[in-house]
């Protein structure tokens, strides 16, 4: 066998592994990196915006910590109602929402049965009638 056949065998090779890559890609129907439902969220994106501005124009960001597998959030002001939405990077099937109503200014909430690692939390509340959403990334 000469080094020509070799160079044409090397490439025909590459050739049929950059090919059945491309088709292994296209024939894949999850894409990680996108929201399943990202146009109806984009079409709500000015409310979102309103509320973080809420967060910076009131100085209301709660804070967020995690000690012996429960978490504490302090609000700004007592009264506070709304959802904790929890989602995991790494697995999608993970998220989850849990409403919430506090009469003080701290929540707490035992973290032990969840799954370790690396969490986004995503605080969506009302305050005296103004909303807020706050994000938070966590790791328990």
């Amino acid at each position: 066998m000469n080094w020509g056949l070799k160079i044409v065998l090397v490439l025909g090779a590459f050739m049929l592994f950059i090919l059945s890559a491309g088709i292994y890609m296209v024939t894949q129907s999850t894409d990680t990196l996108e929201d399943e439902d990202y146009y109806e969220r984009s079409l709500f994106y000015d409310e979102v915006y309103q509320r973080k501005q809420n967060v910076l124009d009131d100085h209301a960001r709660p804070t967020v910590r995690v000690k012996n597998d429960t978490l504490y959030i302090t609000f700004s002001q007592p009264n506070n109602r709304g959802d904790l939405i929890f989602k995991r990077p790494s697995d999608n099937t993970l998220d989850m929402a849990l409403p919430f109503v506090t009469e003080s200014q701290h929540y707490r909430l035992s973290v032990g049965s969840f799954t370790r690692g690396s969490w986004r939390l995503e605080i969506s509340w009302q305050q005296d009638r103004t909303p807020y959403i706050s994000d938070h990334n966590l790791y328990f």
